[in-house]
């Protein structure tokens, strides 16, 4: 298998694990803010969606594909608590992670090994590539599914997957 290959692989299996965290997630549990969170699944999901594209698309030099109104409502540093606007319902954002797997699939291909425009420091590691940068971006996906398994635990949810 090569590595475009695996790379695509593992966002098809992170993005379907997001999913399944989403169709078990109604929209009143997708607004809760447990004691010790600053954040909602909503916000998670919409910051997957949001970090996942403007990543890729503008280290690859290309426009993104996310709504202006959603900078506002989910990039870092925000939260639901400084909402000045209705956010996005479940069924929109779940549509934008659908959407992008297979839209970043038919863009990125054969694409990946390419330098990015500038290179994207982290601490002491440097990203290079668009593999990397979108390997990147899958571990912080998978790290905001945790946050979000967390928040259903808090709220008194023993079974993750089940509605």
């Amino acid at each position: 298998m090569t590595s475009e290959a695996l790379l695509f692989k593992q966002l098809s299996f992170v993005r379907n694990r997001t999913n399944l965290i989403l169709e078990t997630t109604s929209e009143e549990l997708a607004d809760r803010m447990p004691n010790g969170f600053r954040n909602s699944i909503r916000w998670n999901a919409g910051h997957i969606f949001l970090t996942m594209d403007t990543l890729l698309y503008s280290f690859a030099g290309k426009e993104h594909y996310v709504p202006l109104s959603y900078f506002k409502l989910f990039q870092m540093n925000t939260s639901p608590a400084g909402w000045g606007s209705e956010p996005p319902n479940m069924d929109e954002i779940k549509g934008h992670l659908l959407d992008q797997t297979d839209r970043i699939k038919k863009d990125f291909t054969g694409r990946l090994d390419e330098k990015i425009v500038k290179p994207f420091q982290i601490g002491d590691y440097k990203l290079d590539t668009l593999a990397e940068v979108l390997g990147f971006a899958n571990w912080h996906e998978g790290l905001h599914q945790g946050v979000m398994n967390s928040i259903k635990r808090a709220s008194g949810i023993n079974d993750l997957w089940g509605k």
